[in-house]
């Protein structure tokens, strides 16, 4: 199928969803389940809600800026993967809205904080929740993802070494052992994702900090013990956009 054919159609039946939808919507009528409203505007949203000028800036790693990267890549948005070396964060540092990063910067404006920027994109890409109950399930999971990526965080970039080896040997035999269980369940009992039993922007958030978290939890069977971990890891890695972007990094 050529491009102009292809756009015409993907016009056309957007076109017919978004009539037949609104006809019902006017009447207040209940809208059948033949007719699927939310994924019809997951589609549309998908398709136009593009972004200009659209820059992210981060160290030169995945760290918690590839979560950003990788929701990029699933809604189609072109954008200028900035990396800063850690002897020209301190001059940049200052410029930044709340002297931290990953920045994501676009239409002229800069915005800061990753869970921010991630909630966002989602919402914008069709991987938020359907109703501010579901959006409010998909928040509480992802802080407590956060919560335990603090803890190992902490431990990882401690100056003082003796405090090091309490705070990790802390880490392995009393905290991990209470709080990854509890994660683990999250993802079994939400078939395999973050939230709500399907594709969220929290599976992106988990899956994106995955290989940093690892290397700074210190359990070298983590894969072997939580297997849903990894899983989770691959389910989004392995999704087109974002495999063809992980290609492109290795070019």
């Amino acid at each position: 199928m050529n491009t102009a054919k292809a756009r015409k159609r993907r016009g056309t039946v957007t076109k017919k969803i978004l009539h037949c939808t609104g006809t019902f919507v006017l009447l207040n009528m209940p809208v059948p389940k033949s007719v699927d409203l939310y994924h019809s505007v997951e589609y549309i949203t998908r398709i136009f809600n593009t972004m200009k000028d659209v820059k992210v800036t981060y160290f030169d790693m995945e760290g918690t800026a590839e979560a950003i990267r990788w929701l990029l890549a699933y809604g189609g948005q072109e954008f200028e993967d900035v990396r800063v070396g850690f002897a020209d964060w301190p001059a940049l540092k200052p410029k930044t809205p709340h002297g931290v990063m990953p920045l994501l910067e676009f239409d002229g404006k800069v915005y800061g904080q990753s869970f921010a920027i991630c909630r966002y994109l989602g919402k914008k890409f069709g991987l938020g929740g359907k109703t501010l109950e579901e959006d409010l399930v998909i928040d509480q999971n992802t802080d407590f993802y956060a919560d335990v990526r603090l803890k190992g965080i902490q431990s990882f970039w401690e100056p003082d070494a003796s405090i090091k080896a309490v705070k990790q040997e802390a880490l392995v035999k009393t905290v991990y052992p209470e709080l990854l269980p509890k994660l683990d369940k999250i993802i079994r009992e939400n078939n395999g994702h973050m939230a709500l039993g399907r594709l969220t922007w929290a599976d992106f958030v988990f899956a994106g900090f995955y290989e940093y978290f690892k290397q700074q939890s210190l359990i070298p069977d983590i894969d072997e013990k939580y297997p849903s971990f990894k899983k989770l890891r691959e389910t989004v890695s392995s999704l087109p956009a974002i495999k063809k972007y992980l290609e492109s990094k290795t070019k």
